[in-house]
């Protein structure tokens, strides 16, 4: 089938070290966690990445990676889970805040 067909470009051959990456912090909170704290870090364990799909996951650039032809719903849970550890981790920071100056 023809690219123009597809609801989504084909991903190149080399994708598949970065959908491993993006599964594996889907998968592994820990990982997710530190992703979160530094991004550098985690992206560098990852050598097979490239240096321009390690730039769209660390600026949480959805779009290119839609471009660039990875799997929909890896981005979508990708974004979801990105979304939801920056708001829990906000609501933490607030709570410590709001209880260190009761105290």
């Amino acid at each position: 089938m023809p690219d123009e067909h597809l609801m989504y470009p084909r991903p190149q051959a080399g994708d598949f070290y970065v959908h491993r990456l993006l599964h594996d912090m889907q998968e592994d909170e820990d990982l997710f966690v530190e992703f979160l704290g530094d991004s550098d870090a985690v992206l560098g364990r990852y050598p097979e990445v490239d240096d321009e799909a390690k730039k769209l996951i660390a600026t949480h650039d959805y779009a290119g990676l839609q471009h660039r032809g990875l799997h929909p719903i890896m981005i979508v849970q990708f974004q979801r889970h990105i979304e939801w550890g920056m708001r829990m981790t906000a609501s933490r920071e607030a709570a410590t805040s709001v209880t260190d100056a009761t105290s």
